[in-house]
Formats: C-alpha cells, sequence, structure tokens
C-alpha cells in the first residue's frame, strides 16, 4: 500500500523556491510562491485565467474545481500582489501562466510539474514529496496559527463534513479566509522580477 504524500516543512518550500530561483527557472518559482500562500491544486493555478483575479479586491476565483467546494473565492497574500500583477502584466493570452501548454488531456500543469519532480530530488526529497505537498504545508501552517478548520477548508476547497457548517452554512467570509491566509509567513528570496 502507497503511503500517503506528505507536507513539506517551511524551509523545505523556501529551498525549493530558492533553487527554482537560483535554476533561473522564474516560471517555477512563481508557481511555488503562489501554492504556498494559497493552499492551490497545481492546476487550479496553472489554469487560472485573469479574468478571475481581483487585484483591487485582493482574491481570486476558482471557478473549474475537481469538486463543488472546489470553487471558491481564495484571498491573495499580500505578498502575493507583485508577483501576480507582474504575471498579469506579462501575460500573453488569458492565462497567468501564459507560456505553459496543455498535455493531450487538456491539463496545463503537467510539464511544469515535471520539472518540480526534477527540482524536489536535486534537494533529496521522497516519492511522498510532491507538488501537492506544498498544499499540505499551507493547511498545515493554518493550524498551527489557530485557523479554524471551517475557514481552513472553505480557502483550500475542501467538503466540510458537519451538518450546521457543511450543510447550512454559506461559508466564512473573505475576510476570515484574508486573515487566515495574512497568518502564513514564508521567507521567499526576493527577485529583481519584483
Amino acid at each position: 500500500k502507497r503511503s500517503s504524500w506528505v507536507p513539506f516543512s517551511k524551509t523545505e518550500v523556501e529551498e525549493l523556491h530558492a533553487l527554482a530561483e537560483s535554476k533561473g527557472d522564474s516560471q517555477l518559482a512563481d508557481l511555488i510562491e503562489i501554492a504556498a500562500y494559497t493552499g492551490a491544486r497545481i492546476e487550479e493555478i496553472c489554469s487560472l485565467k485573469t479574468e478571475f483575479i481581483n487585484l483591487d479586491e485582493m482574491f481570486f476565483q476558482i471557478t473549474d474545481a475537481k469538486t463543488t467546494a472546489g470553487n471558491r473565492l481564495v484571498p491573495l497574500h499580500s505578498k502575493l500582489i507583485k508577483t501576480i500583477s507582474r504575471l498579469i502584466d506579462n501575460s500573453t493570452n488569458s492565462y497567468v501562466f501564459s507560456e505553459l501548454t496543455e498535455n493531450k488531456y487538456g491539463d496545463r500543469s503537467n510539464a511544469i510539474g515535471k520539472r518540480f519532480g526534477h527540482l524536489k530530488k536535486n534537494l533529496g526529497h521522497s516519492r511522498q514529496h510532491v507538488f501537492h505537498s506544498i498544499r499540505k504545508t499551507f493547511t498545515t501552517e493554518l493550524e498551527r496559527a489557530g485557523v479554524a478548520e471551517n475557514v481552513a477548508a472553505d480557502i483550500v476547497g475542501h467538503e466540510k463534513q458537519t451538518m450546521t457548517y457543511g450543510l447550512y452554512s454559506g461559508g466564512a467570509s473573505i475576510e476570515q479566509k484574508r486573515k487566515a491566509v495574512e497568518s502564513i509567513k514564508f521567507k521567499f528570496q526576493s527577485t529583481k522580477r519584483n
């Protein structure tokens, strides 16, 4: 039986970002940074269109997720504004990551996901560490910051299992989610691109 994927530590995510930068793979570094501050899945980020980002109100919308709960508003961490703004300004089509192409299944994350696989191997990470592990890091950091599970679920797009919040509630407000997201801190090296 295959073991479950495991989260990276915060330091490991920072090391992955730094290695991508040092190798000149700014696209992969941007992807890691966005995942670390949003908890979004790799394909959600790679297929994100510029029209679904609201820089004035600092959130983006995921509209084509795997589940109903996955369709959500995700606050943009204040540390992401420069990166997202640059990606939008440099986009040559409707996508935030405009240079990615679809594979035969319509996925835009395949090639960059493979580059991430090589990157994490260079740092000696096991097969239990995958790009999705960054999503687990994000969720771990929310829990360690004392964020209520229902708010965390609304940010990452998980179904809530309780009757009260899962069936009856309209969900956490964008302000509640923003406060939660802002509790997460990473020390990513600054780049000249921002």
